[in-house]
């Protein structure tokens, strides 16, 4: 028999954009395992009706808000400057937030995964890591020991950081992107495509190559963010 505290969870989705869609599917595979949440659908102030896969466009964002009882939410957007601005909308209105890590994911002892965040399949958490609130670590990313990954960072598939590693408020990593022990990532940085960071990256930077250089330094009225 059932308890009570084991009632399934609302969620909504923010974003019903392509990796929106893909936590959709993440959300399915929890279930499978464990019927934790109760996926209501999307929000998104761009898109309206239904998913390729048959799934509700709820309304804008700001249908949350207004919700009683209010849903969990995560933020499916990578683009780091725009998932900050939803998240602080989310927060002034006490809109709770659900933690999402698919079943496939290996954590060793003593890892801390924030609120909001997203881990997706294939990802590796060794020991003593922590992950900020409304993060993303898609595919099959990498974290090695005693690393930091800060406030609404996104790692795209194939994302490798090594041991020691720190990584700033709102950084980007694109597909594949690797850095080596105990190096910093300064915040709201983008670190390109199958960039190898073999030095510190300062703050407000776009960095790519192998090994990854500063190509581009940005406002810091900019934030950060990669693409959706």
């Amino acid at each position: 028999m059932k308890k009570e505290g084991d009632k399934a969870k609302d969620l909504v989705i923010i974003g019903a954009s392509d990796f929106g869609r893909e936590v959709a599917a993440l959300v399915a595979n929890i279930n499978e395992i464990k019927h934790t949440w109760n996926f209501l659908g999307f929000v998104d102030d761009n898109l309206e009706g239904k998913t390729i896969e048959g799934f509700d466009i709820l309304g804008k964002v700001d249908l949350l808000y207004s919700m009683d009882p209010k849903p969990n939410v995560v933020i499916a957007i990578a683009n780091t400057q725009v998932k900050k601005r939803i998240a602080d909308e989310l927060e002034k209105n006490n809109v709770p937030l659900a933690t999402l890590v698919h079943p496939s994911v290996i954590i060793s002892d003593h890892v801390d995964i924030g609120p909001g965040s997203i881990v997706c399949a294939g990802t590796i958490f060794a020991i003593n890591t922590a992950v900020g609130k409304h993060c993303i670590l898609n595919l099959g990313c990498r974290i090695g020991h005693d690393t930091i990954i800060k406030d609404y960072s996104s790692c795209m598939p194939g994302t490798n950081l090594a041991g020691k590693v720190v990584v700033g408020e709102g950084c980007y990593f694109g597909l594949n992107a690797c850095v080596i022990n105990g190096k910093v990532i300064g915040e709201w940085t983008t670190i390109g495509a199958g960039a190898v960071v073999i030095e510190d990256i300062p703050s407000y930077s776009v960095a790519v190559g192998v090994p990854a250089r500063v190509v581009k330094r940005k406002d810091i009225e900019d934030g950060g963010g990669g693409a959706k």
